[in-house]
């Protein structure tokens, strides 16, 4: 199922000290200081993730870390031979949870922002995303500029409600659904609807659609930078996940991850 939840959510705001202090008393220690291992066997590191596709989730069959997130921490482990392990936990507690050691790194599609670097480092960036302008399979739409005097559509509840008050359309419609808003679209019910970019990409994947295009290239109003987030004190683990996402993005295989999830040249780290 895809995961229709605001793009705010990635912005979200930082859970109050006494949920750090509730995880930690039933922290099951799996962080240990970066990840470490002791008697020279393979290194373990724990991420943690909200199981939200296509970010970071696991695969229902084989339990196999999947998405844009999860496949980066996997090429990166099997490079420095790292062996993953996962631990789950609601977004808004991805932080407690690294604080409380019940994880050892946060893979998760977690927009790096001032109030969380207060708590914890994040790493170089993996990748950016933000909202994705959805048209008609052979609309001639091509820009937030091009909109103006027509109908636009957001889901109900997101950040996209009040971008497209603000762009001059004829007339807004909410729909309650990601499926409804889609079907909008694809039965020109609006000439332009708003939404979060990976998420539609992902579900173009997942169901081809020649009615529905993802505009591309798109500037997005809500840029986002992904990272991945560490402990401070974990400064040895900091430093081997980001010279394997450097070794990553030389190859192949960055790009590669991006476009099997519907994203792109648009979103590779600057």
């Amino acid at each position: 199922m895809i995961n229709t939840k605001m793009i705010g959510k990635r912005f979200a705001a930082l859970v109050p000290m006494g949920v750090v202090l509730a995880l930690a008393v039933t922290a099951c220690g799996s962080g240990s200081g970066g990840g470490s291992s002791a008697g020279g066997e393979q290194k373990t590191i724990t991420i943690a993730t909200s199981n939200d596709a296509p970010f970071s989730f696991t695969d229902q069959e084989g339990g196999e870390l999947k998405g844009i997130d999860g496949e980066m921490i996997n090429a990166i482990a099997a490079e420095k031979g790292w062996k993953v392990k996962v631990f789950t936990t609601e977004f808004a507690t991805l932080i407690p949870a690294l604080m409380a050691k019940k994880a050892d790194v946060i893979v998760d599609a977690m927009y790096i922002t001032d109030k969380r670097k207060e708590q914890i480092n994040f790493t170089d960036p993996w990748y950016s995303q933000g909202e994705g302008m959805i048209v008609p399979g052979d609309s001639t739409l091509k820009s937030r500029e091009d909109v103006k005097g027509k109908v636009l559509g957001a889901q109900t509840g997101t950040a996209f409600t009040e971008l497209i008050a603000t762009l001059g359309g004829s007339q807004t419609k909410l729909f309650d659904s990601q499926a409804a808003l889609l079907s909008a679209v694809e039965n020109r019910q609006v000439d332009a609807a708003f939404t979060d970019s990976a998420v539609i990409a992902y579900s173009l994947v997942q169901k081809p659609n020649p009615k529905l295009k993802l505009v591309s290239p798109y500037e997005p109003y809500f840029p986002g930078i992904i990272g991945a987030g560490v402990r401070k004190e974990d400064s040895q683990l900091l430093s081997d996940i980001n010279s394997g996402l450097a070794d990553l993005k030389k190859t192949p295989k960055y790009l590669e991850i991006l476009k099997k999830y519907g994203l792109g040249e648009d979103n590779v780290a600057k």
